[in-house]
């Protein structure tokens, strides 16, 4: 088997979710998912502001990730 299938079996492995069973696994899940907001959000306050724009973002969206209080959806 190359290592392209091998990355390719990896990455289709790493993005199934599994079933919300416990309490535990929605943690989990949920935990994994607040970690990728923070990281999303660092990356969206490091541009500037015409390239907020250019993405959709509104001024109050823009002013609301400056003061850190911008939620991303569910």
């Amino acid at each position: 088997m190359s290592t392209l299938a091998l990355r390719l079996v990896d990455t289709l492995a790493s993005t199934a979710e599994p079933e919300p069973q416990s309490s535990l696994v929605q943690r989990l899940i949920r935990a994994r998912d607040d970690n990728a907001k923070r990281i999303v959000r660092a990356h969206l306050a490091a541009m500037d502001d015409g390239r907020l724009r250019s993405l959709g973002f509104s001024d109050d969206d823009i002013g609301a990730l400056r003061a850190g209080e911008l939620r991303l959806p569910r």
